[in-house]
């Protein structure tokens, strides 16, 4: 790899570094010090531009790193006093704004608050045991956005864990933006109703109820209509244990998830759909504005999802350097979308689809030049693409989730080209809303399409050895991409090699 080509990786490498350095040793860290030390290398770093050293180059890409490796650091820690920082003070009583939906546990119903300065709260309500159907009732009526006040009997903050059976757990909210978690008995709540104008939240889930409506009432339902929610507008809360089991056993659980994978298709339909490989250079980036408009009215109304923006910044961000480059992916264009969304949300790096995403998007432009040009087929390109995201996830999925899906990449393949008629066909679907029979015969397409992955999935799940336990640690999954780079690289300059012999 010709370095000088990709500048931006020799900066994001101590960028990222210095974010995980500060996780480390986050105890430690002192954000006025680490900002008195980013003034002084960026000014000493302006004074030795102005030297004439000939060594200069090479002595101002080190303080550049440096320089990086110390902004990591602040941006990590600064977001983890924000955080620890609105931890409540008062352990006897909370109140926050709700902003998703309650979900029901086996003994509580768990409540997501937002407190002041955007830090949230995982405030968990008992059940009453005396009228649980009370219950049901009572959590049903309650919308996105309304305010709860709670007395407090047990507050927990997510930061601090002296149980190391739920560090995992408390470190993965605390990630999240949630400082602490809370427990209060049964009526020992009550809910204020949002009567001000409406807020995002509560639009988005207004939304959300109104299309699963239509949905239903045009002869989508069931398990397979489900499935269907789940691709399309991002409702996955009707999916039954059984799917998603089979799902993950099968290696395609982001299937069923709105992300990187889903917003690709929907921008190449887009594209597709607005004929944008016959319009001329120069009014591409034009097409390209519009794709972005067209997407993030798509997030909205698939319910604002943190994957399904995440995803949509990276892809805008891509989208515009598409448009400056006139290269859809490359390194520099990740390295920007990486370094961009990481100072949005430091602790983006800790998030499985981050991590999964990028993967893919180094992986499919490390190799795609190699194996798709413009002459390949577009079922080729769509295979090759498929073999580089499955095989460049394996180590980080085995990683996060313990297990390796052996038939990863034959399940992957088999249910790509489903995937795109899903999605093809429910953007049919929509258009076609006003005329019965043309929508009657895409409804009938849609659960069969549904249907048949569902199928198909459970029968490659149910292969012996379909998924092996694997748990690599950080070390072995380090290892292992350090290997599949080494391995990228010769590959893909075996010509180079094969012509200097």
């Amino acid at each position: 790899m010709k370095w000088e080509l990709y500048p931006l990786i020799r900066l994001i490498i101590p960028f990222t570094l210095g974010m995980i350095g500060a996780n480390l040793f986050v105890s430690h860290m002192d954000l006025v010090v680490l900002f008195i030390l980013c003034c002084a290398v960026l000014a000493f770093s302006f004074f030795f531009i102005k030297t004439s050293d000939i060594y200069r180059d090479s002595k101002f890409g080190v303080i550049a790193m440096c320089l990086f490796f110390l902004i990591g650091m602040t941006l990590h820690t600064e977001k983890y006093r924000h955080i620890e920082q609105g931890t409540p003070q008062d352990t006897t009583f909370c109140q926050g704004v709700l902003t998703e939906a309650p979900i029901e546990k086996a003994r509580s119903w768990a409540l997501t608050l937002e407190q002041e300065k955007g830090v949230h709260l995982l405030l968990y309500i008992g059940k009453d045991k005396v009228a649980p159907q009370h219950d049901s009732i009572t959590f049903s009526t309650i919308q996105i956005g309304d305010t709860i006040f709670a007395k407090i009997r047990h507050l927990s903050a997510t930061n601090t864990c002296e149980n190391d059976t739920f560090k995992t757990y408390n470190t993965y909210l605390f990630h999240h933006g949630i400082c602490a978690t809370a427990y209060t008995p049964p009526n020992q709540w009550f809910v204020h109703s949002c009567q001000s104008s409406p807020s995002l939240f509560s639009t988005v889930e207004s939304l959300q109820g109104k299309l699963h409506a239509i949905y239903d009432e045009h002869g989508i339902n069931g398990e397979a209509g489900n499935i269907i929610e789940a691709m399309t507008i991002g409702q996955k809360a009707h999916l039954s244990k059984d799917t998603r089991t089979a799902y993950a056993h099968a290696g395609v659980s982001h299937v069923l998830a709105l992300s990187g994978f889903h917003v690709g298709i929907i921008i190449l339909i887009i594209q597709i759909f607005f004929l944008k490989p016959l319009l001329p250079l120069r009014w591409q980036w034009v097409s390209n504005l519009f794709i972005i408009a067209v997407l993030w009215l798509y997030a909205f109304i698939a319910g604002a999802s943190p994957s399904l923006i995440r995803a949509s910044i990276m892809f805008t961000i891509l989208l515009l350097c598409q448009s400056v480059s006139r290269e859809a992916i490359s390194l520099n264009s990740c390295a920007i979308a990486f370094s961009v969304m990481l100072c949005i949300n430091p602790f983006y790096l800790y998030d499985i689809g981050f991590q999964l995403s990028f993967a893919s998007i180094v992986g499919i432009s490390l190799l795609s030049q190699r194996f798709i040009n413009a002459k390949t087929p577009r079922i080729l390109q769509i295979i090759a693409i498929t073999c580089i995201c499955t095989l460049f996830t394996a180590p980080l999925a085995a990683y996060h989730f313990g297990s390796f899906s052996t038939l990863s990449i034959i399940s992957n393949l088999a249910l790509t080209l489903f995937v795109y008629l899903l999605m093809w066909s429910a953007i049919l679907w929509w258009t076609f809303l006003w005329c019965d029979p043309i929508n009657s015969f895409l409804t009938n397409l849609l659960n069969w399409t549904a249907t048949t992955m569902s199928s198909i999935t459970e029968a490659i799940a149910s292969f012996p050895y379909a998924t092996i336990e694997w748990h690599p640690n950080t070390l072995t999954t380090i290892l292992c991409y350090t290997l599949l780079l080494t391995l990228t690289y010769f590959f893909t300059r075996h010509k180079q090699f094969a012509t200097r012999l």
